[in-house]
């Protein structure tokens, strides 16, 4: 992916790629480009999800500090 884009640009692509990928008609080599695509594009979307997890453990781990409490 060239440009970056956000995650929901990038899940619709997915999805939309995805329904592509369900056409009958699409030959060998156009089911392999789309299958490519959509592999990049999940990649992207589980590598955004890990950042916002980590950013939400982060998070957390702070608020449980600033408490004084242990984490749960």
């Amino acid at each position: 992916m060239e440009e970056k884009m956000t995650f929901e640009q990038a899940n619709k692509l997915l999805d939309e790629t995805v329904g592509k990928l369900e056409d009958e008609s699409l030959s060998l080599a156009d089911s392999m480009a789309l299958y490519a695509k959509a592999c990049e594009l999940l990649s992207y979307c589980v590598g955004e999800l890990d950042a916002y997890k980590g950013q939400i453990t982060d998070i957390h781990k702070r608020i449980v500090e600033q408490r004084g409490e242990e984490d749960v």
